[in-house]
């Protein structure tokens, strides 16, 4: 019965999630993944840059001006544009879309990580010797996570990387009884690493679930060869070395002066989302000599190796929805603070050894669900679906609306456009007052049209560093569509 019940929750909730998943090449993350995964489904790794032949080429202009958000110029080739974000879920993207197609491949990925990322937590429970009540509430806490729904929605890279994560650490833990499923761990950790290069840190954890075995460790980094191989070939061919990256000098975004301002942040925004006792239960079941081992070590230290790292990441104070960096730590976290409760139950709660477990299980999971309520009440991360759909309600906009050759000055939308319309783009927050006069005299001149493709939230900026006689054409909600009209000097704004 227990199964059974189970089941019909997960299926359900793969349904809820399947009706909201929004599949839209939209913002920087969104179009980064989507443009990088379409380049690698053709054999590519790098697109070209698009400016306007009137301009003098891509060598005789700042090459930023006309870059799409998710890419940057690759050094060397002034006429080529490299992606920012790492190949892991672009190559899952591009490799479902071959065979489903642009709408429906991505989609599968993004249901497929989230439900795999539940499985996976009660999978790895169980493993670790938690009782089914234990570890399914682990994966149900995850499961409503505010957090984990905003990420699984849209095409980030967060939950997909906690799958990989916990398929690495199950396979590590299957692998104690049977050598071969460290092949499996190491193939499942090097995709994680594809997908959120951080997810390294973990590596030391990994191998502490795998235990003292030479054997198994050489079968773990056999199985990890081939994705450390494509990673180094991919960085050395698009950013000229095989340890660079698409986020450039990563380490200028950490300092230590974040680690305080942060860490009250996680502190504060993970005792609000979860049954802050879980946070404590990993000390109990460190210290219990029936739990105390690797496996709980090798969570712990998982856990407060990611967290550490991000800690200090420029950004990871700033919003809620920020804790998505941890979020491969997060389960982990989970589970060692179960396992706190498995240590309790062989402790104080043996007086109580059929009922311990699943009133505890039942507490953390009624506790766990009135927080979850609360907060998507109030940080409703399902907002994602609409303003996802407004990048496409804009693409759609633009290519009935503007003329094929049409220049579009937009910022937010340039990566959209790139993925859903092709038309070349003018960035108007890279650009000054002067650029744009001298860019859309060219223009003119050439006969090219000059639209803009903004939001609502966007224009007063834009039309500062874009000025000019600019009348809208069309609007839809928060997306705006504008056409610039003949300069006259001196160009007045809208």
């Amino acid at each position: 019965m227990f199964a059974i019940a189970l089941f019909a929750l997960f299926a359900g909730y793969g349904v809820w999630l399947g009706t909201r998943v929004v599949v839209v090449a939209g913002g920087a993350d969104s179009s980064g993944y989507l443009n990088s995964a379409r380049l690698l489904a053709v054999g590519e790794g790098f697109t070209r840059l698009q400016v306007p032949a009137e301009f003098g080429g891509p060598g005789a202009v700042p090459p930023i001006h006309f870059t799409p958000v998710g890419f940057f110029p690759r050094g060397g080739y002034p006429g080529d544009l490299v992606p920012t974000y790492p190949s892991g879920l672009p190559l899952q993207f591009a490799v479902a879309a071959r065979l489903l197609g642009w709408t429906a491949g991505p989609f599968l990925v993004l249901i497929v990580a989230a439900l795999g990322a539940l499985a996976l937590t009660y999978l790895v429970g169980r493993e670790l010797g938690l009782a089914p009540a234990l570890a399914a509430t682990g994966a149900a806490l995850l499961a409503v996570n505010p957090v984990f729904v905003f990420t699984s929605l849209q095409p980030l890279s967060d939950t997909v990387a906690t799958t990989w994560v916990l398929a690495a650490a199950w396979s590590a833990l299957r692998a104690r009884i049977h050598r071969g499923w460290s092949l499996a761990a190491g193939a499942a950790f090097a995709m994680a690493v594809l997908v959120r290069p951080t997810n390294l840190l973990l590596g030391p954890a990994v191998v502490l679930l795998l235990g003292p075995d030479w054997r198994r460790l050489l079968q773990f980094i056999a199985g990890g060869l081939p994705g450390a191989a494509w990673l180094a070939g991919y960085q050395h061919a698009l950013y000229g070395h095989a340890l660079a990256s698409g986020y450039g000098d990563i380490l200028a975004a950490f300092s230590w002066a974040y680690g305080a301002p942060t860490a009250r942040h996680f502190g504060a925004w993970l005792a609000r989302l979860l049954p802050p006792v879980l946070l404590v239960l990993p000390l109990f079941a460190l210290a219990h000599p029936a739990t105390r081992g690797r496996s709980v070590a090798a969570l712990v230290l998982g856990s407060v190796t990611l967290i550490g790292c991000y800690l200090f990441y420029e950004v990871s104070h700033e919003v809620w929805w920020c804790l998505r960096f941890i979020l491969p730590a997060l389960p982990l976290l989970l589970l060692a603070g179960l396992l706190g409760v498995e240590a309790l139950a062989r402790g104080a709660g043996r007086r109580w050894p059929r009922a311990f477990r699943p009133v505890a299980a039942l507490v953390l999971l009624l506790w766990g669900l009135a927080a979850a309520g609360y907060w998507h009440r109030r940080l409703d991360p399902l907002q994602v679906r609409p303003q996802e759909l407004a990048y496409a309600t804009g693409a759609a906009a633009a290519r009935e609306r503007f003329p094929s050759a049409a220049l579009v000055v937009c910022q937010a939308f340039s990566g959209n456009l790139l993925f859903h319309s092709g038309h070349p783009v003018l960035r108007w927050d890279q650009v000054s007052p002067e650029d744009f006069v001298r860019y859309a005299r060219l223009a003119a001149g050439a006969g090219r049209p000059v639209r803009a493709l903004l939001f609502e939230s966007e224009r007063a900026e834009a039309f500062r560093r874009c000025p000019g006689p600019w009348r809208e054409v069309d609007r839809h909600g928060q997306v705006e569509l504008w056409e610039l009209g003949p300069l006259t000097a001196p160009a007045a704004g809208p």
